[in-house]
C-alpha cells in the first residue's frame, strides 16, 4: 500500500512539473462546475509506451508463430490495428482461447513489419518488401498500409514490370494501382512487347493485350511482330498462333507488309486457320462490298494511331461570370474548344480565380503550370454586384503550386512546389529542366531570383540571379540558350533581350526591343524570334494608362538585327504567339471602342499570320474576356468534353 501511494505522489509531481499556463487558466475560471480536461499527447504518449510493453514483452498474451520465429504481442493492438485479427479474437473462434497462433503463407519479416507498424504507426516499403507486404497487410485487412504499398508500386511502374505489377494487383484487389499497371502496358506497349514479362505470358494473357483498341501503337505492324516474337519463343507455342493471328487488324497494315512480312510468314503458312483468314482477306480487299466470308475484319484504328491535335491553351484568367478557374483548348483548324479539369485546390469551400499563371511546354508535350495570384470569394458569385470592386470580400494568394497535365485522365497532377510562391513571371523548358525568370512574389515584390525544376527528379532548386528586376516579361529557347525579352518595372516598360546559357550561366545582351512592351506574345519561326502585341505605359495628363499594341517586331538571331514585321489586325495584351501546322498564331484580349453608352468592350480574339504572304486574318472571336495565359501543345481531344461558344449557340437557335 505505502508502495502504491509512493507512485501516485510520483505521478503527482510529474503532473504539477507538465502542467503549463494554459491548462492552469482552465481550472482558475470562477464558478465552473465541471470540465472537460483533453491531453492532446495523450494518444502519441499511449502508443509509446504500448510498444515499450511490446519491445520488453510485458503483458503480452499471445505470439504469432511464422516459418518457427515468434512473435509476442498483444491481442488488444492487433485487434484494433487489422480487422482480420480483430474477427479472430473476437468472434469466438478458437484462436482467441490460443496463447499462440499459427500463420501460414505468409512471410515472417512481412508479418514482424506489420506487427511493429502496429505499435509505432510506421512501416519502411522498399522494393524488396513491397509485393509481400501488399499480399500481408491485404490478407490482415489493414487498409492504409495496403494503400501504402500500391502507390509505392504505382511510382515504380515502367514498361519492364508494369506487367506483373497490373496480375498482382487484379489478385489483391487494388483497383487503381491495376489501371495505372494496364495503362502503362497500353501506353508503353512498342516496348513492353519486347520484355521478358511480355514473352512469357500464357495465352490469354497475350490475347487479352493485343485485342485492345487502347494500345498506343503507331501501326499495325507492332502487334504482328509482337505476336511473332511471342510464338517463336517457345516451340510449343507454335500452334497458338492460330488463336492471336485473328487479332491482327489486317486492314490496318500496308499491303508491303502484308506481302513482304504476313503473307510469308513460316508461322502463317504452317497454319490452316492463318491461311484461311488471309485467304478471306484477300477476297474482302479486292471485293469488300460483295464479301460474304465467316471473318470479320476489324478496322478501328488503335490510339496510338489518331494522332492529336494541336490546340491552343487558355490557362486561368479572371471573368465576373465565372465561379471557378478556366482552362479550356482550342483547336484553330476546326475552331472547337474543349473543356479542361480545373487545377485541385485545397479551399474547394470558396470561390476562386487564378491569374497570371506562369506555364509551358516542354520538348515531350507536356504542358507544366505553376504560381499565379488565386483570388477567392467569401459570398456565392450569384449574389455579389459586379459594379462594386469587392475587394473586401476576396483575399488573394500567390501560390507556388506546380502542376502537370494528365491528358489520358483530364487532371492536373501536382508536382513538387517552387521555391517561392510568384506571378506574372515566366517559364522556359531546356534540355529537361524548366527556369522560372522573373516576377512578383507576396506583397508585390519584384524578384530576381532564378529558380530551375528537374523534370525526372521532380526537384525545384536554385539556379541564379537576374541582371534586372523584371516582370511580365516573356521568355524562348533557342538552340542552348534561352532568351528573355521585354517586360516591366513599375509603370516603365523594357526592350529588354538577353541570351541566357544555364549550364555555363552566361548573360549576353542583345538588341533591344524597337518598341518597349510587356504582356505580349514571342516564337521562334526558325532563325527569328518574332514578338507580337502586348502593352506599353502612356503618360497623358495627371494619369498613366496601360494601352495595347498592334505592332509584330521581329529578331533576326544571327544578325542581332530588327526590323517591322505585318500589324495585328488590332491593339493586344497577354498575347500567346505559337507556331501550329506552318502558321503563327495569335490570341490574347483586345479592347475596342464600342458605343457613346459603352466606351470599350473586351474579347479574346485570335488571328493567323500566313507566313508566307505576311498577312494576318482574324479567324475568331471566343466567348469570354478572361485575362488568360496561352500556349499550344498537342492534345487528345477526343478525352475532353467540348464547350460551344455562346454566339454559335445563338446562330443555330436563330436558323
Amino acid at each position: 500500500m505505502e508502495d502504491a501511494l509512493n507512485v501516485m505522489e510520483e505521478a503527482v509531481d510529474y503532473l504539477s512539473v507538465q502542467e503549463d499556463g494554459t491548462e492552469d487558466c482552465i481550472f482558475q475560471q470562477p464558478g465552473l462546475e465541471s470540465v472537460t480536461y483533453k491531453n492532446e499527447s495523450h494518444s502519441s504518449a499511449f502508443l509509446q509506451e504500448m510498444n515499450s510493453l511490446y519491445q520488453d514483452e510485458i503483458l503480452t498474451d499471445v505470439t504469432l508463430r511464422v516459418d518457427g520465429e515468434s512473435i509476442p504481442c498483444h491481442k488488444v493492438v492487433l485487434a484494433a490495428t487489422s480487422i482480420y485479427f480483430k474477427a479472430m479474437f473476437t468472434m469466438g473462434l478458437s484462436e482467441s482461447l490460443q496463447d499462440e497462433v499459427d500463420l501460414n503463407e505468409v512471410e515472417f519479416e512481412a508479418v514482424r513489419d506489420l506487427v511493429d507498424y502496429a505499435y509505432t504507426g510506421l512501416l519502411k516499403i522498399t522494393q524488396d518488401s513491397v509485393q509481400s507486404l501488399l499480399s500481408t497487410s491485404s490478407l490482415f485487412q489493414i487498409m492504409p498500409v495496403v494503400k501504402a504499398c500500391a502507390k509505392f508500386m504505382e511510382s515504380q511502374l515502367d514498361d519492364s514490370n508494369c506487367i506483373g505489377i497490373y496480375h498482382f494487383a487484379q489478385i489483391h484487389d487494388c483497383k487503381r494501382l491495376a489501371n495505372r499497371a494496364k495503362e502503362v502496358v497500353e501506353k508503353k506497349f512498342s516496348e513492353v512487347c519486347k520484355s521478358e514479362e511480355f514473352l512469357s505470358l500464357p495465352l490469354e494473357k497475350v490475347r487479352a493485350i493485343i485485342q485492345s483498341n487502347d494500345l498506343n501503337v503507331e501501326s499495325e505492324e507492332i502487334i504482328f511482330n509482337a505476336i511473332i516474337s511471342w510464338v517463336a519463343e517457345d516451340p510449343e507455342r507454335h500452334s497458338e498462333i492460330a488463336e492471336l493471328f485473328p487479332q491482327v487488324r489486317l486492314s490496318l497494315l500496308s499491303s508491303d507488309f502484308l506481302c513482304d512480312q504476313v503473307y510469308s510468314n513460316i508461322f502463317i503458312n504452317s497454319c490452316p486457320e492463318c491461311q484461311s483468314i488471309v485467304d478471306n482477306w484477300k477476297i474482302f480487299e479486292r471485293y469488300p462490298n460483295r464479301y460474304l466470308g465467316r471473318y470479320n475484319f476489324d478496322m478501328t484504328m488503335r490510339a496510338g494511331m489518331i494522332r492529336p491535335d494541336y490546340c491552343i491553351l487558355f490557362i486561368g484568367g479572371s471573368d465576373p461570370k465565372l465561379t471557378r478557374p478556366k482552362v479550356n483548348c482550342y483547336n484553330p483548324l476546326t475552331k472547337e474548344t474543349f473543356l479542361m479539369q480545373d487545377f485541385p485546390t485545397e479551399r474547394q469551400d470558396r470561390e476562386y480565380e487564378v491569374e497570371n499563371v506562369g506555364c509551358v511546354v516542354s520538348q515531350d508535350n507536356d504542358i507544366y503550370v505553376g504560381g499565379g495570384n488565386y483570388v477567392y470569394h467569401d459570398l456565392d458569385f450569384e449574389f455579389l454586384d459586379f459594379d462594386d470592386s469587392g475587394d473586401d470580400l476576396e483575399e488573394r494568394i500567390v501560390s507556388k503550386d506546380f502542376y502537370c497535365f494528365d491528358n489520358d485522365h483530364n487532371r492536373w497532377i501536382k508536382l513538387s512546389p517552387m521555391l517561392f510562391p510568384k506571378s506574372n513571371f515566366t517559364l522556359a523548358e531546356l534540355s529537361g529542366k524548366i527556369y522560372c525568370f522573373g516576377g512578383v512574389t507576396e506583397n508585390q515584390h519584384p524578384t530576381e531570383i532564378i529558380e530551375v525544376y528537374d523534370i525526372q527528379q521532380n526537384k525545384w532548386s536554385y539556379q541564379g540571379m537576374l541582371p534586372t528586376t523584371v516582370v511580365d516579361l516573356a521568355s524562348v529557347t533557342y538552340k542552348d540558350y534561352i532568351f528573355l525579352l521585354g517586360g516591366r518595372t513599375g509603370v516603365g516598360a523594357h526592350n529588354l533581350v538577353v541570351m541566357y546559357h544555364p549550364e555555363k550561366g552566361h548573360w549576353i545582351t542583345r538588341a533591344g526591343i524597337p518598341t518597349p512592351r510587356f504582356n505580349f506574345g514571342a516564337c521562334v519561326v526558325e532563325e527569328e524570334i518574332y514578338v507580337a502585341g502586348g502593352q506599353f505605359y502612356s503618360h497623358v495628363t495627371h494619369s498613366i494608362n496601360r494601352e495595347a499594341l498592334k505592332s509584330v517586331e521581329i529578331l533576326n538571331v544571327s544578325q542581332n538585327q530588327w526590323r517591322s514585321g505585318p500589324d495585328l489586325p488590332v491593339g493586344m495584351f497577354n498575347v500567346g504567339l505559337e507556331l501550329i501546322n506552318g502558321a503563327l498564331y495569335a490570341c490574347g484580349m483586345a479592347e475596342y471602342d464600342e458605343s457613346d453608352s459603352s466606351p470599350y468592350c473586351r474579347q479574346n480574339i485570335v488571328c493567323r499570320l500566313d507566313l508566307g504572304s505576311l498577312t494576318w486574318q482574324q479567324i475568331d472571336v471566343l466567348s469570354n474576356s478572361r485575362n488568360y495565359k496561352c500556349i499550344a501543345a498537342k492534345l487528345h481531344t477526343r478525352k475532353l468534353k467540348q464547350v460551344f461558344q455562346t454566339s454559335d449557340v445563338e446562330e443555330e437557335n436563330s436558323s
